[in-house]
This record gives C-alpha cells, structure tokens and sequence, in this order.
C-alpha cells in the first residue's frame, strides 16, 4: 500500500531527514523542485515554449525557484510571478530566490489584486503554468491576490503542474481553503499526503506523481492508499483443487416486497467475487418473488414472526462462513427488531448495509458486543444517522468521520462515497481513490456488499472491506462506457476481470 500523510506527518518526516539522515532541508528543495522539473518536462515535453511558474513567499515558492532553475537548465527561459512581498520570503526559499535575479531572469511582482492586469494578458498565451503558491503548510482560507491568482490560472487553457499539492487544497483532509488550483498534475514530494486523496480536493490533482527526495516514511504510519498489489496480496490465486465449499458460503439476509432487487445484487456481488454458494433469505412477503429470480443461487424462507425469524436466520449463518445483513431488508418495527438482534448475535463474520444500518443508527456504541466481526458499510447519510451529526459534517472531513464510526462500533466500517474511506477501530485508514461518476446509480452498494461478504469468507475483515471497495470501484470502472447509464448489476459482472487487472497491474509477486 502507499503511505499517507497528514500534515503533521510531512514536516516531521522532512525534520527527520534532516536530523537523522543528514541531509539539508535546501538539499531537499533542491530535490524537490528539480524532480518535478524533470516530470513536467518529461509529460510536457511539447508545452515549454512558454512556461509561466508562480511561487508563492513560503517554501513551496522555494520549491518552484528550483522547478524554474532547472527549466533554464534546459534552455527553457520561464516567466517567474511572485505572489506576496519579496522581504517576507524566508528560510531556504530566500536564497533560491535570489539565485534567479543572478541568473538574469525577470519576476513579476503581485503583492496585491491591482498588479493582476501584468500577468493577466501573457497568462493567456502560456503554454504551462507551475503552482507554488502554497503547500502543506496551507490551513487558512485564501483571499485578496493569491486567491485572484488561483481563479486567474483556473481561467487558462494551458495544463497545470501542481508542486505538492495543488494550492488551497488542505493537506490534512482534502477540503478547498477558498479557492484551489485545477491542476493538470500533481507531483508531491517524498510521499502522498492524505488530502490529495479526498474530494473535494482530489479532482483537483489531476494525475498525482510521487518523487523522491531522500526522505524516509516513518513505519508507524496508519494511513495508506489502497493499490492493485494490495488486492493481489489479499486475493491470492485459487488453489486448482478448490470447490464450491472451500471458495465460501454466503448467506445474504436482505430483501423485502418492492426491495428484492437489493437482495439479489448483493448475492451476484458475492458471487462474482468469488463466494462459492449463496443464499438469500429474504423478509417472509418477499421470498416468492426472490425464488422466481434466482438461477445461481439458493433461497431460504424464513417466518413473518420475528422471534422465529431471529432462530431461523441464526441456525442459516451458522452454516455460513460470511453474511450480509441489511440490502432492502425494510424499515417496519418488525425488520428493524430482526436486524437489530442479528447486528449484534450473528456469530459469521457480517457486513451490516442499508436497512440494517438505519436499525442500528440509534445506538452503534450497541456493536461492541458483537459475537463476531463487522464490517458497516454506510454512505454519509447513513453515517450522519449513526453518529448523530449533520451529513455536512460528515463530508466536511471525511477521515475523521469514517474515524468515528470504526471508534464508537468497535468495527470496520466503510464511509463510501467519491474516494471511499475504510477505517479500522485501531485509528488505521485505507483510501481508495478508484472509481467513476457511473457508480451512482441505486444497486451499487448492495453489490458492494456482497463483494466485501465474499471476501471475508477468506480474509480478515480490515482487508476484505479494503479489497472489496477496491475491486468494486475498479469494476465500476471497467464497465462503465460514459460517466452514466451504469447499471448495478454490471459492475457485479465485471469483479472478476477487474481482479484480473489488480494481479497483472501488481506485476510479478
């Protein structure tokens, strides 16, 4: 997996280098700025007629000072803006700085959003622009210039080379301080920070490169991103003497009059995730209907009373080595009872989704005395209901949220959405940054819970949840044809080749 840090964790890696390693903190802007150079000239090669860089007084302007030394290196004669006053400029950006009037190149000076007129009428024959405006350190909103400046290269047809981060994307947890640069690419430095990660900063990035700068990740980091050698690791090749038994039981609890749609995709999400028998019990009213539909999987009927349903369900999982509770299952006082007591006795590893959720929602501290492991998927209006907060909230900082829900249930819990969060009760998070617009579409988490299901029929619940949300994103991706007009059950169809694609992408392993 790739490590993820917060702001915190950037500067202390960047002291450890220094203190540990030895190596100086301008050697470090030094390989910082030069890497991207290296990069964007590379993926640019084309675009370099006229490259227009902008640094801000911090050290992410120092970092560009390097990024237009090196352009000039190359022959390539930048336009340099500096946004701020000159004689706030500091630390190792100071002498970068002065380096470029030794070396005979002119900067444009825009302390105040009267100076934008000079750099307005050549930005618009700018063949590249460089951001570094502002990096890690950024925790305010921007305003006056700098902000001005952000919506003045936003206007520009010419691709965009982020260093870092793109400016006034926080580092900590994605949010847009204001206004943020739409960046073509986005090269970070020594290793991803968690907020490029996240929307609402992540469409901002563009395509993220990661350079090296000789610095080291610390171990103990908790936060990683969740990539195609961490499915393949999961998800292992399948024995040749495997069969229907060995491959997993699934027993899918979901399903009610007008909702068996919900039942069905999430048995189909676990099959074709790998699950070798699956069978769906859903609501009394609903089993005639789900019997009628299914081919490749079995139904049980189950008693419209709900003590007997409970005895009933509870003898299936034990026969079952993994269970989803919850797709469609219904809100009436009888379901939510049902759901309720099998949240918490179910002795299978179980993924708690949907109606099961919202039965739980008055009370999640309720899941620590689970009888087994449990994976909650919710979506933030469902995580709003369990943690008692506005779903604003939930979405105004994500990390801390899917945080929350895995503190206060004692669980794995999936906070889905654009850039899925799955947090661990441990404080540990997995991103997964894959998936499409498509994926919107009603099917889509039930299938996804069904795939996490399967999963857990072979792996501990941290990495099934990881895999599943992984998988299902990518599949999402390889079915879709536009950014709409996906349906649910195409994306259950295209989990196995998009397992296929994890294991060729992770490489030899």
């Amino acid at each position: 997996m790739i490590p993820l840090l917060t702001r915190q964790q950037a500067r202390a890696m960047d002291a450890d280098a220094t203190t540990r390693l030895g190596i100086a903190s301008s050697e470090l802007m030094e390989n910082a700025g030069a890497g991207a150079a290296r990069i964007a000239m590379d993926a640019f090669a084309k675009q370099l007629q006229r490259v227009w860089v902008f640094g801000g007084i911090g050290q992410n302007g120092g970092d560009a000072w390097v990024f237009a030394r090196a352009l000039m290196k190359r022959g390539v004669n930048p336009t340099v803006v500096l946004v701020g006053a000159r004689e706030k400029i500091s630390g190792d950006a100071k002498p970068n700085f002065e380096q470029l009037a030794g070396l005979g190149l002119s900067v444009i000076d825009v302390r105040v959003e009267a100076d934008l007129p000079r750099v307005r009428e050549g930005l618009s024959a700018a063949t590249l622009i460089v951001d570094g405006l502002f990096g890690t350190g950024l925790d305010r909103e921007i305003s006056g210039a700098p902000r001005a400046v952000i919506e003045l290269i936003n206007q520009q047809r010419a691709p965009v080379v982020a260093l870092d981060l793109p400016s006034g994307v926080d580092a900590d947890d994605g949010a847009i301080l204001g206004a943020a640069v739409n960046a073509t690419l986005t090269v970070t430095f020594g290793a991803h920070k968690r907020g490029l990660h996240q929307a609402p900063g992540r469409p901002c990035c563009g395509e993220i490169v990661c350079v090296p700068i000789g610095t080291e990740v610390p171990p103990q980091i908790k936060n990683a991103l969740i990539d195609a050698a961490t499915i393949a690791r999961i998800v292992p090749p399948r024995a040749m003497n495997a069969h229907k038994g060995s491959a997993g039981r699934v027993l899918v609890i979901a399903g009610s009059e007008g909702h068996t749609g919900a039942a069905l995709l999430s048995g189909s999400g676990a099959l074709r995730a790998g699950a070798g028998l699956v069978t769906i019990a859903p609501c009394h009213s609903a089993f005639a209907v789900v019997e009628a539909k299914v081919i490749e999987m079995m139904t049980a009927r189950i008693s419209a009373e709900p003590e007997r349903a409970i005895d009933e369900l509870t003898a299936l999982a034990e026969r079952a080595d993994a269970v989803v509770l919850g797709p469609g299952f219904g809100l009436s006082e009888d379901a939510r009872r049902v759901a309720r007591a099998l949240a918490v006795s179910l002795r299978p590893p179980t993924v708690i989704d949907a109606d099961a959720l919202t039965a739980c929602s008055d009370d999640i501290a309720m899941l620590q005395r689970c009888a087994g492991p449990r994976v909650l998927t919710p979506h933030p209006g469902e995580a709003s209901r369990l943690l008692g907060i506005e779903t604003a909230n939930v979405q105004r900082d994500r990390f801390a949220s899917a945080a929350m829900l895995a503190k206060r249930s004692g669980h794995i819990s999936i906070l889905k959405g654009a850039c899925t969060i799955v947090a661990a009760p441990d404080g540990a998070l997995r991103v997964c940054d894959r998936g499409t617009p498509a994926l919107a579409v009603g099917g889509t988490g039930d299938v996804l819970a069904g795939t996490v299901a399967a999963l857990l029929c072979t792996a501990p619940a941290f990495d099934a949840a990881s895999a599943g949300v992984w998988l299902h994103a990518v599949a999402g991706e390889l079915a879709a044809n536009a950014d709409r007009g996906l349906l649910a059950r195409e994306v259950a169809d295209a989990l196995p080749r998009a397992l296929t694609y994890a294991r060729k992408s992770a490489g030899p392993g």
